[in-house]
């Protein structure tokens, strides 16, 4: 009966089950896309990290967050255990982009310093191709030529 109550009183606010289990975390899902974005920007464009992490992660829990208070807000009739499964569902959706995006610039760091290594050893090997002092230093013979008193 209660259960019944719930589901008529849920589908007279408009809201249904489904929009708590599938709809808010796809609210939660684009918003956080959209701030991965923004934030993919901003760092390639503005010098915000290290000293505004706090406000990336504060951003990140309020889009994490507020479509979770605000669907709470209303289904009064909500229950600490729906509110629980809503927090984690939220949580997985908002995290998801951001740690692909992360995943991703790790990948392209990779890829940068792999190529910055390559160049870097191209052009040592260039510019001692023909100087044959590196060699003999490395032998332990003396650079330059002569007799040596032999």
């Amino acid at each position: 009966m209660t259960r019944y109550r719930l589901q008529h009183d849920a589908l007279r606010s408009g809201q249904t089950s489904s929009d708590l289990t599938l709809g808010m975390p796809l609210v939660t899902l684009g918003l956080s896309t959209a701030y991965a974005v923004a934030l993919s920007y901003l760092e390639r464009h503005l010098p915000i990290k290290p000293d505004h992490t706090w406000a990336e992660v504060a951003g990140g829990v309020l889009i994490t967050l507020v479509p979770v208070a605000i669907a709470a807000r209303r289904q009064p009739d909500m229950d600490w255990r729906q509110y629980e499964a809503a927090v984690w569902r939220s949580f997985i959706a908002s995290g998801t982009p951001i740690i692909l995006w992360q995943i991703g610039e790790a990948m392209l760091r990779q890829i940068e310093l792999l190529r910055y290594a390559a160049t870097r050893e191209q052009a040592s090997v260039e510019a001692y191709a023909d100087d044959p002092s590196t060699v003999a230093a490395r032998s332990g013979e003396r650079t330059g030529g002569g007799d040596h008193g032999c």
